[in-house]
């Protein structure tokens, strides 16, 4: 056999190929019928009617469900809710990408989300963060890594998290949200700790997020330039508009923070997050799952409803605007040269937020791990 031959004999045994009923495109809102997608080599080749598989090519025939990009999940702990430990992430049936343990609390970034059924050791890593930057005695405080020096102390936290691989920084400067709401002024870290703790990251080369929940909290992140919000936020339109400007990113975790609870605080938090959808901040997708017990994914796409997120948006949070803030660059959308992290749902996911529990094909990185 010539090695022209063999490798040509090896491209086809790595393609595959999705006879698509309908790619629901999150940029535009459009939906393409009748659609096949040729996989090689993990990434999307082509997309179109004409595209035609190569003999010998695995084809896979989704024309009865509704074809959308791998959902990210942005805000995801391997630790809670899991009875082993020790171990990193890996894939399991549910196709969800989440970020790796630390070893203690952390912070991580989950990617490609079968929502029905996934739990905390499925899939492939994501950007993922490690030990948590906080006050000793604060809201992060767990097994003891609160720290209690000052500015280099702190500046020593995220320089130690950047050479254990985080890909980002989480930082903890207010309380949960009855706080919160009930404190609007307050927040527990000082602007010098925060500061010196968003400079060193960004000297770094790495994105800040901050548990950052009421009024003064989110203006004094503002103010140390953080780059998103782990749980949402209070918001005026005035600060709204600022995050806007600064171009500062929302994970919204309202199904963890606010389900079945009718209190005041839970409902201006909702509200604060349609606020945030009408000043034009990019909303990103994610369940604090471990929090909200893994495998309810797809219940922050029912709370975003009740934010008044319209559909549509909601998909985007999931897909496009997750994958901006998160540098995930190839994550996202369907084209030529993505990688090919695709769920097809039963339904249409527009018209019934039910579809996203109704999943029938999940591939990452070019594998099934679902298939109908």
């Amino acid at each position: 056999m010539t090695p022209l031959l063999s490798a040509a004999l090896v491209l086809v045994a790595q393609t595959t190929a999705i006879r698509a009923g309908r790619i629901l495109d999150p940029v535009s809102g459009r939906v393409a019928s009748n659609q096949t997608i040729l996989i090689e080599g993990g990434r999307i080749r082509a997309i179109g009617t004409g595209v035609t598989p190569p003999a010998g090519a695995t084809v896979y025939d989704l024309s009865g469900l509704t074809v959308i990009p791998g959902l990210i999940d942005a805000h995801v702990h391997l630790v809670i809710g899991r009875q082993r430990t020790g171990q990193r992430a890996r894939r399991s049936p549910c196709g969800v990408h989440h970020g790796r343990r630390s070893g203690r609390a952390h912070a991580s970034i989950a990617a490609t989300a079968r929502l029905d059924q996934c739990g905390p050791d499925s899939g492939p890593e994501g950007p993922r963060g490690r030990i948590w930057v906080g006050r000793k005695d604060g809201v992060c405080e767990f097994n003891g890594i609160g720290i209690a020096g000052g500015a280099e102390a702190f500046r020593q936290r995220v320089r130690e998290n950047i050479a254990a691989g985080a890909d980002l920084i989480k930082v903890c400067v207010t309380g949960w949200p009855a706080d919160a709401y009930a404190n609007p002024d307050a927040y527990e870290l000082p602007d010098s700790l925060l500061q010196a703790v968003v400079a060193e990251a960004h000297r770094g080369g790495k994105r800040v997020v901050a548990h950052d929940l009421s009024l003064g909290g989110v203006r004094a992140g503002l103010a140390a330039g953080v780059d998103g919000l782990a749980h949402a936020a209070y918001l005026d339109s005035a600060t709204a508009a600022r995050l806007r400007s600064d171009s500062v990113f929302v994970i919204t975790t309202l199904a963890s923070l606010t389900a079945g609870d009718s209190s005041a605080a839970s409902r201006a938090l909702i509200a604060a997050v349609g606020l945030a959808h009408r000043a034009g901040l990019r909303l990103v997708f994610g369940t604090d799952g471990g929090v909200l017990p893994h495998g309810q994914n797809a219940q922050e796409f029912v709370s975003l409803g009740r934010a008044g997120i319209p559909a549509l948006d909601q998909l985007r949070a999931a897909t496009v605007n997750a994958a901006a803030a998160l540098g995930l660059d190839s994550l996202g959308r369907l084209a030529p040269g993505m990688l090919a992290d695709i769920v097809a749902v039963e339904g249409d996911p527009l018209a019934d937020v039910g579809a996203y529990q109704r999943v029938r094909f999940v591939m990452s990185r070019g594998r099934v791990i679902v298939a109908p």
